[in-house]
């Protein structure tokens, strides 16, 4: 391409690279969202203005293993979740820790919420799983004194 026309384009704002334009265009909303929420916990179906960075996100997920070190390195400054399961039971056990050393036990009320979090339905939820969890939560969750039958 002569460099006449490529100043040309450089001039209209020409994207060269379709892809790290994308990607930069999801991180900037992402970006966005972290500043507004504190975190980069997206739900699924979220679109920031107009943007589906739920499904952005998700897409990053899947590429974990595939992705530059550079935007590896980026996304986890920001606070990327990689994994939004373990993090979120995570979320759910920091805030029956906060529960117990409060209040000295772990019956935690169905309708019960922890600083706004649904405390008592992911403890319900706990209980329901109790045969397929991990061990390590399961031996978690019991070092903590949970209650598994409340009645």
């Amino acid at each position: 391409m002569l460099p006449e026309r490529r100043q040309r384009l450089d001039a209209l704002g020409f994207v060269w690279d379709a892809r790290t334009a994308q990607w930069e265009e999801g991180f900037r909303y992402l970006q966005l969202f972290h500043q507004r929420e504190g975190n980069c916990r997206v739900p699924q179906l979220h679109r920031e203005q107009g943007f589906r960075l739920g499904q952005w996100v998700g897409v990053q997920r899947i590429a974990q293993d595939k992705l530059s070190p550079d935007r590896r390195q980026r996304l986890d400054v920001l606070g990327f979740v990689w994994d939004a399961r373990t993090a979120q039971w995570e979320e759910g056990f920091r805030y029956l820790e906060i529960f117990r050393q409060r209040d000295g036990h772990c019956r935690v009320p169905k309708s019960h919420r922890e600083q706004g979090y649904r405390l008592g339905q992911w403890a319900s939820v706990q209980r329901m799983a109790q045969d397929t969890m991990s061990p390590q939560r399961r031996q978690r969750l019991d070092a903590l004194g949970f209650v598994w039958k409340v009645r």
